[in-house]
């Protein structure tokens, strides 16, 4: 976020800074009175809708760690709240973040539990800032900031007890595998102390009772002391606690160390402080917000209007990178589309000087594509007999006693006739065409005449071996139809009788002759 304010408020005072472009660029300190608040309001007015991450610093601070059973979801967020209400009845300002798991067989999840007791302290500082409608991103314990200290300074040491003077008193914060476990802020004005060893000293000392009665760290255990001396003045301090307690390392970081670390002005750190954990803030949101969803709901107005800002940035990006590019593309097509004009009235040009050199045609062109159109119009249209032949001979050749004695031809509309002239009927049947009337299928259509040889008046074996013929005929796939015209003896129903029964006892058997008319599928 590259623009924010940052504010901690303290029982006696608070701090404020504005955070720009990766650094404080402005810190001032209000007292917590009438003349205060009112500066206060002044230093908010020349900002507008800019966010406000604000800490607290003070005595009324509570932490609880607890094991719950391990649950998911609804379960846990709701047997979480209800533990909430048990500690922390008379304060909105709670919260509860989950540290991990048990190691035993059940594996309960260990949280803390941590709230500001007295809502007081940020409620007068919370009412300017709502009245200057500044959104309210979060609200977190001063010690939960302090956090980002374990990696900034690079301090490594298992348990590790930072503490640092503060406006309201000594400051003593307890991490445990680089994990928070407890912070104390020890009432009073360290400015009257005339003795900061003792200071210093004692309440190191107390912390370290305090924590083998919370057995969260014993006596025995090795410690480190972080000393934080914003104003080089702590160095005695250091010394005197790491000679009388053995047992105990005594780190010192003194100002300008703490400004290399943080990338602070030394100015500032001088000035309150307040201000290295509000570098601290803005360098990063550490978690532990403990402010009401009421409280936050501005900033939530604020993020959904940034993110649809930044949508539609996006969106207008895009827009311009692909009209930016439909314009190249655009522009492309018509450098090409001019190039290939000018090519092909080049070639045109060069085409007109060639044909200028060609010998007289002797008809125009639009005859010669006529002729063009008649002669595939023709060679389509044409058809030879031979197909035809080719399924006769195949169908005559099983039987030798089938004597074939005349072939007809036909490729037209209509069907062949017995003693048709092949080629005149074609001519003859070429029609002309009417205007929007599809022409009528032409096929192809053959007249056989034959006989059985030798016959002997068995007209029954005659007329089998011409039903064998007509069904092989049948049999082939280009084959329409087959109509017998003429057969060795007519055995219709309806034919008349006559002869003579002297005919039988004649030794002439006559002939069995037969006429075939065989039609092809239209689109052979």
């Amino acid at each position: 976020m590259r623009e924010k304010l940052l504010i901690c408020v303290s029982a006696l005072k608070a701090s404020a800074a504005h955070w720009r472009a990766g650094k404080l660029m402005q810190l001032e300190q209000f007292a917590h009175d009438e003349q205060g608040l009112a500066g206060f309001r002044e230093f908010l007015t020349p900002h507008s809708n800019v966010p406000v991450f604000m800490m607290v610093d003070a005595v009324e601070e509570d932490y609880r760690f607890e094991t719950l059973p391990h649950s998911f979801g609804p379960d846990r967020a709701q047997m979480v709240a209800r533990k909430l209400r048990q500690h922390y009845r008379t304060t909105p300002y709670i919260g509860a973040w989950l540290q991990g798991r048990d190691s035993d067989k059940r594996r309960d999840d260990r949280y803390l539990f941590s709230a500001l007791t007295n809502p007081d302290i940020p409620a007068a500082w919370l009412r300017i800032i709502n009245a200057q409608e500044l959104p309210l991103a979060a609200l977190y314990l001063l010690p939960m900031v302090s956090a980002a200290l374990l990696d900034k300074l690079q301090i490594k040491a298992s348990n590790l007890l930072i503490a640092a003077q503060h406006a309201g008193g000594l400051r003593l914060t307890f991490f445990r595998d680089r994990q928070f476990r407890l912070s104390r802020l020890t009432r009073g004005d360290n400015s009257k102390s005339t003795d900061p060893v003792t200071l210093f000293s004692g309440e190191i000392s107390n912390t370290r009772l305090y924590l083998h009665a919370l057995r969260t760290a014993t006596l025995d255990e090795h410690l480190t002391v972080l000393l934080l001396d914003r104003n080089d003045e702590l160095e005695q301090v250091a010394q005197t606690i790491a000679q009388d307690n053995p047992g105990m390392e005594c780190l010192r970081i003194g100002r300008a160390e703490l400004c290399s670390r943080l990338g602070i002005d030394a100015r500032l750190l001088s000035a309150s402080p307040d201000a290295m954990y509000l570098q601290l803030l803005g360098l990063q949101s550490p978690f532990g917000n403990i402010a009401p969803t009421s409280a936050t709901l501005g900033y939530r107005r604020y993020r959904t209007r940034r993110t649809m800002y930044a949508a539609c940035a996006g969106v207008g990006a895009l827009a311009v990178i692909w009209s930016g590019v439909n314009g190249w593309q655009t522009f492309r097509v018509n450098s090409q589309a001019a190039y290939v004009t000018k090519q092909i009235a080049a070639q045109d040009t060069q085409y007109q000087q060639i044909t200028r050199q060609f010998p007289p045609s002797p008809t125009s062109g639009e005859n010669l594509k006529r002729a063009v159109e008649v002669a595939k119009a023709l060679r389509e249209n044409t058809r030879d007999p031979v197909p035809m032949m080719t399924v006769v001979s195949s169908a005559l050749e099983p039987n030798g006693n089938v004597v074939l004695r005349e072939f007809g031809w036909k490729y037209g509309v209509g069907e062949i006739e017995k003693g048709m002239d092949g080629t005149a009927t074609v001519a003859a049947s070429v029609i002309q065409p009417t205007p929007g009337v599809p022409p009528p299928a032409r096929r192809q259509s053959a007249y056989v005449s034959g006989e059985i040889r030798p016959f002997r008046g068995d007209y029954r074996a005659a007329i089998d071996t011409i039903n064998g013929l007509v069904s092989r005929l049948r049999l082939h796939p280009a084959v329409f139809e087959i109509k017998a015209s003429k057969m060795p003896l007519n055995v219709s129903p309806k034919a008349a009788l006559s002869g003579n029964t002297l005919d039988a006892s004649r030794t002439d058997a006559g002939s069995a002759e037969f006429e075939l008319i065989i039609v092809f599928k239209p689109q052979i």
